[in-house]
């Protein structure tokens, strides 16, 4: 079976059904599933034609890459079911990069077809028709995606068709999602969260809304449209935190939501708190993972988490805390967060500089540091690569970032470093302010203080109005820092 396949058997179930809600038109699965054999075709050929003129085994075995440089729209995902049945591999550019930056991913890629908004409905019209899935073997490659390490310098990484049907099965158990719900992803299809939870709806036979490009008005009314009933929301915070920012000055409430998806960074109280008053039923299920480890743990706030935690180990994951040499911490006390289940990625194309992802006997890490309480709740404190030392003692920034959005006049925060003479690094804050209230920095530290050792309170605390964000809707924390650096926000007294 292909990674195809469960999409497949939606599609012949029920081809009259929607699939996908692009824009406010439906596609039915029929009509998507003669794109995805159409797009199969194509990509068959392809191989067929590099077979020919390959030389050596190897480079005949190598499945073809079709690099796709695409914005929010139906072909992406006719292209990515057909591109992984015809054992080929899907590389995603995002179409906001500079060209600079996609010459250099292309040329590191070699992709043996490049298509784009302007190229893929004429070469999607191109192919023949009533093409027929093959077996693919799960070790099969079929995605290469790109991710920041703890450089910031974007890697590729790239994983096999068996990871991401492991993966299936594991948010099916924990997520629940079927046939019968509607699923709105507004975020962008050519990141992780965005393409995984459009093939997680399509391989069960539900309904995908998707945005042309996130618009937190329209998403907040199509919750709110009891003709869509939309059951199911799969959203980073920040794109949350927009829509319930619209539905707010709008008045609307969401009448059909059964459940929230997150994922990305850590979800503001406060956020939930305000979804449970447009939605009182809903559930919040905010994962933790990474693009080259695939789930890790589950807040499922049914379950009585605590609020600082990112859960308990994901349905088929287990986890291990551990020392610099490779052995077990205590419970309570911190390590770095290994990873060990059928989800894990097959590394970055072209290795590794040391940073990042790493696998050791069946076991994987990102280097992010965390700590499990007695009884397992996985916390986590950061990762090694974000560390800061202000006066010879290690602060992590995402301990600090828990405590201050714990705050009740904080909405969200960033913590970084500030080059300072005496302390190395200063530990700083940029702060969102939840509503009209607001705290000062000896306020805010008394309040750090409270929950943190007092070497981790920040020295120095700004304030932002706008909030940069990444292609992917997360936080642009580089972006915050360097406008800090520059005396570009205004300070808290």
């Amino acid at each position: 079976m292909s990674l195809a396949h469960p999409f497949a058997e939606a599609a012949t179930r029920a081809p009259d059904r929607p699939a996908l809600v692009f824009d406010g038109a439906p596609l039915s699965y029929g009509a998507l599933f003669d794109a995805v054999t159409r797009a199969g075709a194509g990509v068959a050929a392809l191989t067929h034609a590099k077979g020919k003129h390959a030389k050596g085994k190897q480079a005949k075995d190598a499945p073809p890459r079709v690099a796709l440089r695409l914005g929010n729209r139906a072909e992406l995902l006719a292209l990515f079911f057909g591109i992984v049945a015809a054992r080929g591999v899907v590389a995603l550019l995002d179409p906001k990069w500079s060209a600079e930056q996609s010459a250099s991913a292309l040329a590191a890629l070699q992709p043996d077809l490049l298509l784009d908004d302007a190229s893929v409905a004429p070469w999607l019209d191109a192919q023949p028709g009533g093409w027929s899935l093959p077996p693919v073997d799960p070790a099969t490659p079929f995605l290469i995606g790109f991710t920041s390490g703890t450089t910031g310098r974007p890697k590729a990484f790239i994983r096999n068709q068996g990871s991401w049907l492991a993966t299936l099965d594991a948010s099916r158990a924990e997520f629940g999602i079927d046939a019968d719900d509607a699923v709105l992803v507004p975020g962008p299809l050519v990141h992780g969260l965005g393409l995984y939870g459009a093939v997680e709806g399509l391989s069960v036979g539900a309904a995908v809304h998707v945005q042309p490009r996130f618009d937190a008005a329209d998403a907040a009314r199509r919750l709110a449209d009891p003709g869509a009933a939309i059951t199911t929301l799969v959203v980073v915070p920040t794109m949350l935190v927009g829509i319930l920012d619209a539905a707010e000055r709008q008045g609307l409430r969401f009448p059909a939501l059964r459940r929230v998806v997150c994922s990305g960074a850590k979800l503001a109280l406060a956020a939930h708190e305000r979804l449970l008053a447009r939605c009182p039923g809903v559930v919040v299920l905010e994962y933790y993972g990474a693009s080259e480890l695939s789930f890790v743990s589950l807040r499922d706030s049914r379950e009585g988490a605590p609020p600082d935690s990112v859960g308990r180990p994901f349905h088929g994951v287990e986890l291990s805390l551990r020392d610099d040499n490779g052995q077990p911490v205590p419970t309570g006390q911190p390590g770095t967060v290994w990873v060990r289940s059928a989800m894990l990625s097959d590394g970055y194309i072209g290795g590794s500089d040391g940073s990042g992802f790493r696998a050791e006997d069946g076991w994987g890490t990102v280097g992010d540091y965390g700590w499990l309480d007695a009884h397992g709740w996985l916390r986590l404190i950061g990762r090694a690569g974000d560390m800061l030392i202000s006066g010879g003692l290690n602060v992590y920034p995402a301990e600090v970032e828990a405590a201050l959005r714990a705050h009740p006049a904080v909405a969200e925060a960033v913590v970084f470093g500030l080059p300072d003479p005496y302390w190395g690094d200063a530990v700083s804050a940029v702060l969102w302010w939840r509503g009209a209230d607001r705290a000062s920095s000896a306020d805010l530290r008394a309040w750090c203080h409270e929950r943190l050792e007092g070497y981790k309170a920040p020295r120095r605390v700004f304030t932002a109005t706008d909030m940069p964000l990444t292609g992917s809707g997360k936080i642009a924390r580089a972006d915050v820092r360097d406008r800090a650096r520059a005396g570009g926000l205004e300070d808290i007294a």
